[in-house]
């Protein structure tokens, strides 16, 4: 601390000297003499800029006014803005001190004995406090702008108040550009949405807030291009201030995310073959059995499970590197067979296993194997000797039993275990419910009856307006009880209606007895003229040339306008044999129908067809809506899917719907109309004319 005292006051002077060295008190002193002018006593000071300065106004050369001593204070301490001033008076004048500074101390003379070393006490205590503080707000100020994570302080609502460079750095905002912005600026959702919860729920009451909650949790940011940034995100309310203040501390974990990303595939990818293992097959299989719609039996997920055999005993004799050598070349010839879609998987050290493609059938899947099998008669020149080597297989489809890529893959090995035992190179999986060759063998002979006994029924799901909230038809929907076995789901009954060839029958039973319907509902004044009926045409029956005839038929006797009947053709039926597909769809196009190509995204996708093809709606398939409110890749799908389809001059059905947040998501971007268990269940006849009188006759849109 470095003090200058004016007067000439020797005792004074003395007492003030004694004080300063025990204290450690720079002192110099002028003669009051020296200061004849205000003018030469700020001059004077100013070169100085002590922190504390000693004025004795007893001195008749500085008896100056209230005003002109606030101006010589102001004067003094421009590069000092925190300077000390003590005054020795006479008396105490209220208007003298009206102009005092809030660090101004003043002595009354002649004062008792201790009353000057108190006061100079006071002051060295106040200037030493307010030294540190200024250290430690320094300090806090470098550490914040040094930081190698960005830091931010924001209000209550998010809104960013400080931020460091770091931060601003990481977003691609330069001086200080983020703030005044929000903290929901940066996150993309479902980010965004999480943090806008957080500020709602923690700054709703007192109580919670002095609890200190906390907020941490890795997401992504989105920098000032609108590009991904893996981070870190912190918010820490701050306690003590008069207004409720956020810490918002955001980490870029690009780094930490590559290196993860780097061990999980380390981790769940095959070192030799660099084939996807266990684990990340019983994950995608799982995700994909949770995405089927059990009521369509032909995309059920199906298993392709392999296993070499005697290779034990290949590997013990020639060793684990020429065993090894062995491996890649096989995995080599087994991907030249697959298709692009298929992934080939590596499940323990001598299986394999396959995903199959949806719709595939028995004779493919025997085609594929065979072709496994013909490839492998060529024999593996593995060190000096020539090898043949085998497979088994185990196949296995998911049911409606089936819950998870586990209990399908157990399913497999059952069905591999058992092909071993019977000495086979190729078996299917059965389950215990019908495991039974009767068993089957009842089903088909009751199917064969079921039209005759009228077992067969048809239930409908309604579908609904996005823009109107109002129901614009239904797809109709093929169920069977039969008089033994009761209700039978459709995943057994439609693949055997399948392989009997019975589809065509039933299928056009279904179109000719749900256009009667309709019709019949029409001349009722149940429904409007202009409410649509979609009805599923097989892959089967659809490759049938009596199609046509049936649609054509079931129009005719039941007259029906053909505007009114949606035939819904599943995405996988269009990829083989284009031209006779276009030629099938012109056909059914000239009648006047409609056509919805169905699970629009879960084939090839190829978007060439949809310029070729008659197509007049899209459905999205209901495995795009399942994590759509959570995958920000499935929403930008979605989102793409609809604008296409509109591009295209195509109306929008999504599937599946099943919660109000997904509605508003598809609302929002556009899309035309819905059906899920949101707003109904498939139902009986008589129950959609009852959902349709209790929402009224609604407008189609």
């Amino acid at each position: 601390m470095d003090a200058i005292i004016i007067t000439e006051d020797h005792s004074l002077t003395h007492q003030i000297e004694n004080w300063c060295e025990h204290h450690y008190v720079s002192l110099q002193q002028f003669s009051t003499s020296s200061f004849a002018s205000n003018e030469i006593t700020c001059e004077c000071l100013a070169k100085r800029s002590p922190d504390l300065l000693i004025i004795d106004l007893r001195d008749s050369f500085l008896q100056i006014s209230g005003d002109e001593l606030a101006n010589i204070r102001s004067l003094v301490s421009n590069d000092n803005p925190h300077l000390y001033i003590l005054y020795f008076i006479d008396e105490i004048d209220p208007e003298y001190w009206l102009n005092a500074h809030e660090y101004d101390y003043r002595i009354l003379m002649p004062a008792p004995t201790g009353k000057l070393d108190a006061k100079l006490n006071s002051i060295l205590t106040n200037y030493r406090v307010m030294h540190e503080l200024k250290s430690q707000v320094l300090l806090m100020e470098t550490l914040f702008d040094r930081s190698r994570d960005g830091i931010a302080i924001s209000d209550k609502n998010g809104n960013l108040l400080i931020t460091n460079h770091q931060l601003n750095s990481l977003f691609g905002y330069q001086n200080h550009g983020l703030d005044g912005k929000n903290v929901s600026e940066l996150l993309p959702p479902p980010y965004n949405e999480h943090f806008r919860q957080y500020l709602s729920k923690f700054s709703s009451t007192l109580e919670e807030y002095k609890q200190g909650h906390k907020f941490v949790e890795e997401g992504e940011g989105l920098d000032i291009h609108g590009r991904i940034i893996p981070v870190e995100l912190s918010i820490t309310e701050l306690p003590g201030l008069n207004e409720m203040r956020y810490l918002a501390v955001i980490r870029d974990i690009r780094q930490k995310s590559a290196d993860k990303r780097a061990l999980s595939k380390a981790t769940q990818y095959d070192a030799l073959t660099q084939l996807p293992g266990r684990e990340l097959l019983l994950s995608r299989l799982t995700k994909r059995i949770n995405q089927w719609d059990i009521n369509k039996i032909s995309q059920a997920p199906c298993l392709l499970l392999m296993n070499i055999n005697r290779f034990k005993t290949i590997n013990e004799s020639l060793g684990h590197k020429e065993g090894d050598q062995l491996l890649v070349e096989l995995v080599r010839r087994i991907r030249f067979q697959l298709s692009e879609q298929d992934t080939l998987y590596r499940v323990a050290n001598d299986e394999f296993a396959v995903v199959l493609k949806q719709d595939i059938t028995e004779t493919e899947i025997d085609c594929l194997t065979g072709q496994i099998l013909d490839d492998l008669a060529t024999p593996f020149f593995v060190g000096t000797l020539d090898l043949y080597v085998s497979l088994t297989f185990g196949i296995a489809k998911a049911n409606q039993d089936t819950d998870s890529g586990e209990h399908l893959l157990q399913y497999a090995s059952k069905a591999l275990m058992q092909a071993k035992e019977n000495s086979q190179a190729i078996n299917y999986y059965v389950s215990e419910t019908t495991s039974s060759n009767t068993y089957r063998l009842e089903l088909e002979s009751s199917l064969f009856k079921a039209l005759e006994n009228n077992e067969f029924e048809l239930y409908y799901q309604p579908q609904v307006s996005l823009k109107s909230n109002q129901i614009i038809g239904a797809e109709a929907l093929l169920r069977w009880s039969d008089s033994r076995h009761g209700a039978i789901s459709p995943i057994e009954f439609v693949p055997i209606l399948e392989d009997t060839g019975l589809i065509d029958k039933v299928g056009s039973w279904v179109i000719n007895k749900s256009c009667a319907y309709w019709k019949f509902w029409q001349d009722e004044g149940l429904i409007r003229d202009n409410q649509k009926l979609s009805v599923n045409v097989s892959p089967y029956q659809f490759r049938n040339t009596g199609l046509l005839v049936s649609v054509k038929t079931a129009l005719e006797e039941t007259g029906l306008n053909p505007e009114n009947l949606i035939l819904e053709i599943t995405e996988s039926t269009l990829l083989a044999d284009d031209e006779n597909n276009l030629a099938i769809l012109n056909s059914l196009k000239s009648l006047g129908v409609t056509v919805a190509l169905d699970d629009f995204g879960t084939g090839f996708s190829s978007l060439s067809y949809l310029t070729r093809f008659p197509i007049d709606y899209l459905k999205i398939d209901r495995a795009f809506l399942i994590n759509i409110m959570e995958s920000t890749n499935d929403a930008h799908l979605v989102t793409a899917i609809i604008n296409m389809a509109h591009g295209l001059e195509m109306k929008v059905i999504a599937e599946g719907v099943d919660s109000l947040e997904k509605l508003n998501f598809l609302q929002q971007k556009g899309c035309d109309n819905y059906q899920g268990f949101y707003f109904s269940r498939p139902v009986t006849g008589n129950e959609f004319i009852r959902i349709l009188n209790q929402t009224g006759h609604m407008e189609a849109c």
